[in-house]
């Protein structure tokens, strides 16, 4: 299968099985979401409604549907997956792209929970003025769900840790190990590799629990879950890591299959096969 590869959303998409108009059709996808809902791009649409003194906006389509899928995630997940964290994560530092943080002066913690606050109807949004949205939790799962729709016939899409695919695929696993997949998708949430130097000398990372507005204090290096969709295992593996030790008994509950990595080793949730190299997901 031929694959090609190119840069957004700040990693490496790989896009396998695809002609060369689809190859062109993906990249102007990604392009467009990302100069869309990008919290880095003061032009975007989300930074415009960031902005905005008003308390209702009439937003882009792109803009209204990621706002959509991050407040039913919200409220899926009981406020774990909140849009409202954008101070939060300025706060911690991120507020820059990740490849331009080299060491982060921490400020106050500032908490979110306050999704409820944001009403969506159609292309009007309303939320308390100053209160900032961040999309980074759905936007690059729904725009993997999205390319590979833009696929004609068996085909992959990774972006990142997340993955889609149409056709029998063997992934390689975080800590070792792969999955044969053979129709879903995948999705990985942890915090090896987007963590940085804070100006204490200790670690920060994008995961924020909502309720502090701090980085989590982490149980698991990282989780990975499939899902019939990328949006669904990107919000599940985000959602069972910030839930820590109740992050498989969570995923078990939901009918979802997990493998938790930590110091300790791995941990199985669903049905996934805690004795097997390669497990099978469908």
């Amino acid at each position: 299968m031929s694959t090609h590869r190119f840069s957004a959303m700040g990693c490496e998409v790989v896009v396998g099985g695809a002609t060369a108009a689809e190859v062109v059709a993906v990249e102007r996808l990604f392009e467009a979401l990302e100069a869309s809902l990008s919290r880095f791009r003061p032009d975007s649409d989300l930074e415009r409604l960031n902005r905005s003194p008003a308390e209702a906006s009439i937003v882009s389509p792109l803009l209204a549907t990621a706002l959509d899928d991050a407040l039913r995630a919200a409220e899926a997940t009981r406020g774990i997956c909140d849009p409202t964290i954008a101070a939060s994560l300025d706060a911690a530092g991120y507020d820059r792209t990740f490849a331009e943080i080299r060491r982060a002066e921490l400020r106050d913690p500032v908490p979110a929970g306050r999704w409820r606050e944001v009403r969506l109807s159609g292309l009007l949004v309303r939320r308390p003025v100053g209160l900032r949205v961040d999309l980074n939790g759905v936007v690059k799962g729904r725009a993997v769900d999205d390319a590979l729709a833009l696929l004609e016939g068996d085909g992959f899409v990774s972006a990142g840790g997340d993955l889609a695919t149409r056709g029998e695929l063997v992934v390689a696993l975080p800590g070792g190990d792969t999955v044969t997949l053979h129709a879903g998708a995948l999705a990985t949430s942890g915090v090896t590799s987007r963590s940085w130097e804070r100006a204490d000398g200790g670690r920060a990372h994008h995961l924020i629990d909502p309720a502090s507005g701090t980085p989590a204090t982490p149980r698991w290096e990282c989780v990975t879950v499939c899902a019939a969709s990328c949006l669904a295992a990107d919000v599940a593996a985000k959602t069972a890591f910030l839930l820590g030790d109740d992050g498989p008994g969570w995923l078990e509950s939901r009918g979802l299959q997990g493998r938790f990595v930590s110091d300790e080793g791995l941990v199985f949730a669903g049905a996934w096969p805690a004795s097997a190299e390669k497990a099978v997901c469908i």
